[in-house]
């Protein structure tokens, strides 16, 4: 950035001297005259007057870029100071009646800053109620008000006026852009010539609110490492019969030195196993058999007996253990309308998918028995019955009756209405006293699928075969002779004449037999005619049909007919030239459009696509596809696997403080601490938690998994690859029997962590976070030289994993960051607490607008006093960004005092 003190337009380098007129600097344009005939010339000048402040009835709206702090702004800071941008960088000097005295040039307009008490607006007049209000503006600095500001990303320079009026905290203010000349070209006010006006042109006002006093500088530089005894460590008093003794449990934020286990924590475990076996021998010997009310048994949903197990053993006989359980379900009872929300909204629509499934069950059930006992065994009875249904079955070429009654089909859809099926039923008189023998549907079904016998071929435009043998004078076309075809074996005639006007059913072809015997002795091996004779089901076996089919067969296998065909009338007769002249001519024979329906096949498919047995039943796919995230499966009340996305420290910071960092109101004012998160208090208060849950959740009807865990995260660890919260804990039912509370066995580990979820967390009470909720706060390892050490520490962080893994970290930012209060906040490393002397902790100043202070944060002196320019005082009182460093070992050191 590069500042400048004034600059306006070298119009003023035309003014002879300060003297005014009418309070406006006069300047002289210099002419010179010249004849261009005689050469002669006359030299003189034009004098002119430069506008004045009083010349001046307003700022266009535009002239003003920004304002900071803005209009009606709250919580501005009370150590910085309030300033003007303009758009057009002469415009502070621009009607300034003076001339520069070098680098320092007051600026025509002024920046007033009173509170609502002090001025007063009224109209386009800013009232002055008190003289203190001019006090801060001497009219012998004002050159320092003003400066141009160059960043090299404008096109332009702009120009800033800036008030040099110190704001009290908490406190409400009225700004105004006034003109600091009057109309004598005097600067307007001058208090030690108490020469003080009442009211002034005001041409921009706003209003401002300032906040609590100090500003993120003061604040961070307050910020000390503090020892508190007994942080983190909540008071237990266990009290039964004549033992007393006080016990300390460490709560979810507890010291670095871990927890004490001397002899008072032993006797209360003992006295506690005893006490419960006592309970038990009670139960054992009531001769009512009556059960005995016990102290929650934790860890009953996952394991018949939570004592066999490790983690189960020390909850149930560890009176502290037990009693951060004991605050689980206390915050399951207290927030048990949150987490009952949380689940629904999770849930969803599963009490109605319950609903429908139940629905479904009942209704295959009925099915599944009308099906058994009614369903007939004849697959053309099944098609009849399954008939109605089958028009809104889809297949992929239409309906499942389109594809049975359709244009290759010898079945009439009208077989198929309900009218056929009434006058068709078995027993009605039109069925009774059929003449053709049809005594119902089925055998109506069976014999309407038939396909007619198709029509004799005789192609137009052609004459009859016979016509053909007249005209070669060989007789009709049944002679073999006429087209000098092969004549049939005797044994093979005998056959024909055997079959010939039988109908065409298996039967018929038992017998075909004796004529594929024949044919097979008399002129070789062929199978092709029964192929041929099958396309003819149903139909009357004819002489011509067998013969044409015989060879048919024969010509297929070779047989050729006679090479030297006799004359007619002395001339040969070409046959073959013949037979292909006229095979040339007839069309091909087109496809036959009728097929059998094959009813045993449709049956078979209609059935095993209704069946209700079947998993595939339309009931069932409708159902399903009406509910998404579960299988219904075998029709059983669904128990869904419930995960909620519920950070649960909440509940202890909204109820119960105490036990989320006990002591936390002993923390001192501006302090710093460093602290560890407790595994083992994480892992007993979420058991009995998720078992308050499951019970509540199970009171209340809703279809979850009785065996799982519905809350898996305590702190809420957001994962940054995918923007959301991540599980902290396992599901309790995988927890190895052997393992104790807080082992990493029970955690959700990150890629390369070791030592687990037992992290560092720093705490800090300051009203910074308040003030500045986005201050940037990591972890910087040390280096080995303090050179190295001050260019780590300068340096922008860069929270990468580097390729030397986590251990080769130089930058580590916080995993989870929360808030105990609104001065009390905390953030969480995922790094061993004991590692914290390798490192820095630093805070930075989050990004902001550029400002300017009155005093320096450090030390309070005023700033800029000495500047001999407006660009040396706007370097002077520039607000820097501030980074603090503090040192780790100190805080480890602190940390682990008892």
């Amino acid at each position: 950035m590069r500042f400048l003190s004034w600059q306006r337009s070298s119009v003023f380098d035309l003014v002879p001297g300060p003297a005014l007129t009418d309070g406006r600097l006069v300047g002289h344009l210099p002419l010179t005259l010249a004849d261009d005939v005689t050469g002669e010339t006359a030299t003189g000048g034009v004098d002119f007057h430069l506008m004045a402040p009083h010349d001046v009835g307003g700022l266009v709206r535009d002239a003003v870029l920004r304002t900071v702090p803005g209009d009606l702004a709250h919580e501005v800071e009370a150590t910085k100071l309030v300033h003007v941008d303009f758009a057009e960088p002469d415009l502070p000097w621009r009607y300034t009646p003076q001339l520069a005295a070098g680098d320092r040039l007051a600026p025509w307009l002024a920046l007033l800053v009173g509170t609502i008490d002090e001025v007063r607006v009224d109209g386009p007049l800013l009232r002055v109620g008190t003289p203190g209000v001019f006090d801060a503006y001497p009219p012998r600095d004002a050159y320092r008000w003003a400066h141009v500001h160059d960043d090299g990303k404008r096109p332009e320079p702009l120009s800033r006026l800036v008030s040099p009026r110190e704001l009290q905290p908490d406190t409400a203010y009225v700004a105004a852009l006034v003109p600091a000349f009057d109309e004598n070209g005097q600067f307007a006010w001058d208090p030690a010539a108490s020469r003080i006006p009442a009211a002034l042109p005001a041409f921009r006002t706003w209003r401002f609110w300032t906040g609590p006093a100090g500003d993120f500088e003061t604040l961070a530089f307050a910020l000390t490492p503090a020892a508190v005894p007994g942080l983190g460590r909540a008071p237990l008093a266990y009290r039964r019969g004549a033992l007393a003794v006080d016990l300390e449990v460490p709560g979810a934020l507890t010291g670095l030195g871990g927890a004490p286990d001397g002899p008072a924590e032993a006797a209360a475990r003992a006295d506690l196993i005893a006490y419960e076996a006592a309970v038990q021998a009670l139960a054992a010997t009531d001769p009512l058999h009556r059960a005995v009310v016990l102290p929650p048994r934790y860890g009953r949903p996952w394991t018949a007996d939570p004592e066999a197990t490790g983690w189960g053993g020390e909850l149930n006989a560890d009176p502290r253990l037990r009693g951060t359980a004991g605050v689980g379900t206390w915050m399951g009872i207290e927030g048990q309308q949150d987490l009952l929300e949380a689940a629904t909204a999770q849930l969803g629509a599963v009490r109605a998918a319950a609903h429908l499934i139940e629905g479904l069950a009942c209704g295959l059930l009925a099915a599944q028995s009308l099906w058994t006992r009614r369903l007939p065994a004849d697959p053309a009875r099944q098609v009849h019955l399954l008939a109605p249904l089958m028009r809104r079955m889809r297949t992929a070429g239409g309906t499942a009756m389109g594809a049975v009654t359709g244009p290759d089909s010898p079945l009439d859809p009208a077989l198929f209405s309900s009218a056929a099926r009434r006058a068709l039923h078995r027993g009605r008189a039109a069925a009774r006293h059929s003449a053709s023998g049809v005594v119902g549907r089925d055998e109506l079904l069976a014999a309407a699928n038939r396909c007619p016998p198709p029509p004799r071929r005789t192609p137009h435009g052609l004459p009859h075969a016979d016509l053909l043998g007249h005209a070669l004078g060989q007789g009709p076309v049944e002679d073999p002779s006429v087209l000098d075809l092969p004549r049939l074996g005797r044994e093979t005639e005998r056959a024909v004449e055997d079959l010939t006007g039988r109908t065409i059913d298996e039967d018929f072809f038992i017998d075909l037999a004796e004529l594929t015997a024949a044919i097979e002795d008399e002129h070789g091996r062929c199978g092709l005619h029964a192929q041929l004779l099958r396309d003819h089901m149903g139909e009357t076996a004819t002489r011509e049909l067998l013969v044409a089919a015989t060879r048919a067969c024969l010509y297929a296998t070779g047989w050729e007919p006679h090479t030297d065909p006799p004359p007619v009338d002395g001339n040969p007769v070409d046959i073959g030239g013949l037979r292909g002249a006229v095979g040339g001519m007839l069309p091909s024979p087109p496809p036959d459009p009728c097929r059998p329906v094959g009813i045993d096949g449709v049956a078979g498919v209609v059935t095993q696509a209704v069946d209700p047995h079947g998993t595939g039943t339309p009931a069932r796919r409708r159902v399903g596809s009406r509910i998404s995230g579960i299988a219904i499966g075998d029709l059983r009340p669904p128990e869904v696997p419930l995960g909620l996305d519920f950070p649960t420290w909440t509940l202890l910071r909204d109820r119960a403080q105490e036990w989320l960092l006990p002591g936390a109101e002993r923390l001192p004012r501006d302090s710093v601490v460093a602290l560890r998160t407790n595994p083992r208090f994480v892992d007993a208060y979420l058991t009995g938690l998720n078992q308050q849950l499951l019970g509540e959740l199970h009171w209340r009807d809703v279809p979850v998994d009785r065996t799982g865990t519905p809350l898996l995260m305590f702190w809420g660890h957001v994962d940054f690859a995918t923007g959301s919260r991540t599980a902290e804990i396992q599901p309790v039912a995988a927890w190895d029997a052997a393992t104790q509370l807080g082992d990493v066995q029970h955690q959700v580990l990150h890629p390369g962590d070791t030592t687990g979820q037992d992290d560092l967390v720093i705490v800090f009470r300051s009203d910074l976070f308040w003030r500045y909720p986005a201050t940037q706060v990591y972890l910087v390892r040390a280096q080995a030289t303090d050179p190295a050490d001050d260019a780590t520490l300068s340096a922008t962080p860069d929270f990468a994993l580097p390729a030397g893994g986590r251990d080769a970290r130089v930058f580590i930012g916080p995993t989870f960051q929360g808030a105990i209060g609104r001065d009390v906040v905390f953030f969480a490393f995922d790094l061993d607490p004991a590692e914290l002397a390798q490192f820095w902790l630093v805070l930075d100043e989050p990004p902001s607008e550029l400002r300017f202070r009155a005093r320096d944060g450090q030390t309070g002196l005023p700033l800029g006093g000495n500047a001999a320019s407006a660009a040396q005082y706007a370097i002077a009182t520039i607000d820097q960004k501030t980074r603090v460093a503090i040192s780790g070992p100190y805080l480890q050191e602190l940390g682990l005092r008892p």
